[in-house]
């Protein structure tokens, strides 16, 4: 493998800029998400301390986690609050980076990158609900099977590589916390760093004239930059605050208040928007374009001169952006999900879910029917905690 891309990109610089405040937003969401990172590692460091990475102990130590330990349900929210707008972020990175085409060369390199560090993060996202050991990791795993084995190849070595050959029992909680603790991590940093270093040698992106117009000169790091940060950790704060605990939801909490498991939301997509005939198209057909294009986009730059075929494309991005995280926070406010542990025995919550029968079962679409109405599941009666109306 060559690393003359690599050095081309750092010989490609930009020369130090005035700056202008009003140009700051769109140019800070790059900060924004390291900064979440860095409060995912941080308070991913705090659940290490407490997290018990087996079949009987993984959801009764998170449990235990936020009903015993000091600030531990602080802790845990934050982590998942973090997740969840670091997903968000990063789309809207990208976006601003197609609108003012920072796909082109010299910085293709680091497109392709950005890239790769999205597919990580959504990825560790997922290996992170695996650690739960709860209905939800269930739902996460029965949806990876589900999406994955039938793709050609690369799917079926997907699925074993995640949740290991055979049944669904202890080998992917084990695998889920290898991959999110040591194996993703590692690799999410490294990819990272490169990403910062070949960004910070070549500059920001020269952006089109008429958002120079409209926003001034483009911005370098300066003080006043922090404050999007500042902004977004208090947002982190009061809204791990805000968050209740899930065993103080109702089974049928629906409120319009966002949650962070509104996250599992988006792996659950093409199961709520397509059929079982069609879902191919959804699960597998339009992300497998939508990667390709954005993997080919550095070398249709060029190509795509026209102002209004490039207007047409990034109002297609805008619209694709909003429509996802639209529909993703419209079924989150359709599922109970913070009433999962309202609803289910302690037994359940507690251990491997894949033990109960009505689970190995079932397939997708009786999950999805199942989280719209759980009061009309087949599932054993509910056993309410204590303390609960």
């Amino acid at each position: 493998m060559s690393i003359l891309p690599v050095l081309e990109a750092f010989r490609a610089s930009q020369p130090p800029d005035r700056i202008s405040l009003r140009a700051a937003p769109p140019f800070s969401l790059g900060r924004i998400a390291v900064l979440l990172i860095v409060i995912l590692v941080l308070s991913g460091f705090g659940l290490l301390l407490f997290y018990e990475p087996t079949a009987e102990g993984a959801a009764a130590s998170l449990a235990r986690l936020h009903d015993e330990r000091p600030a531990g349900w602080l802790i845990h929210n934050a982590h998942r609050w973090s997740a969840l707008l670091l997903v968000v972020t990063l789309a809207l990175h990208a976006l601003r980076a197609w609108i003012v085409r920072a796909y082109r060369a010299p910085r293709d390199l680091n497109w392709w990158l950005g890239i790769l560090l999205l597919l990580t993060v959504i990825l560790m996202g997922a290996t992170g609900y695996l650690l739960r050991w709860d209905i939800k990791a269930f739902a996460l795993m029965d949806l990876i099977v589900s999406n994955f084995s039938d793709i050609p190849f690369l799917g079926r070595a997907f699925v074993v590589a995640m949740l290991g050959e055979g049944e669904l029992e202890r080998v992917p909680l084990y695998r889920g916390y290898a991959f999110h603790v040591w194996i993703i991590p590692i690799f999410l940093g490294s990819t990272l760093t490169l990403h910062l270093l070949v960004a910070w040698r070549q500059g920001l992106a020269e952006t089109p004239t008429w958002w120079r117009k409209w926003r001034g000169r483009h911005p370098n790091i300066r003080w006043p930059h922090l404050l999007p940060g500042l902004v977004l950790l208090t947002l982190v704060i009061a809204l791990s605050l805000l968050t209740p605990h899930e065993s103080q939801s109702g089974p049928s909490d629906t409120s319009l208040w966002p949650h962070p498991d509104w996250i599992l939301m988006f792996y659950l997509l093409p199961f709520w928007v397509f059929d079982q005939s069609s879902r191919v198209i959804g699960a597998v057909v339009i992300p497998g374009l939508l990667l390709v294009l954005l993997i080919i986009a550095p070398m249709l730059g060029g190509r795509i001169s026209n102002r209004w075929g490039l207007a047409a494309l990034s109002a297609l991005g805008i619209g694709g952006v909003i429509w996802l995280f639209g529909q993703t926070a419209y079924m989150g406010t359709q599922v109970p999900m913070q009433g999962c542990a309202a609803c289910h025995r302690s037994g359940i919550l507690g251990g491997a879910p894949t033990t109960l029968s009505e689970f190995r079962i079932r397939d997708p679409d009786w999950l999805i029917a199942h989280l719209l109405e759980p009061e009309t599941s087949i599932l054993t009666p509910y056993e309410r905690f204590e303390g609960l109306p």
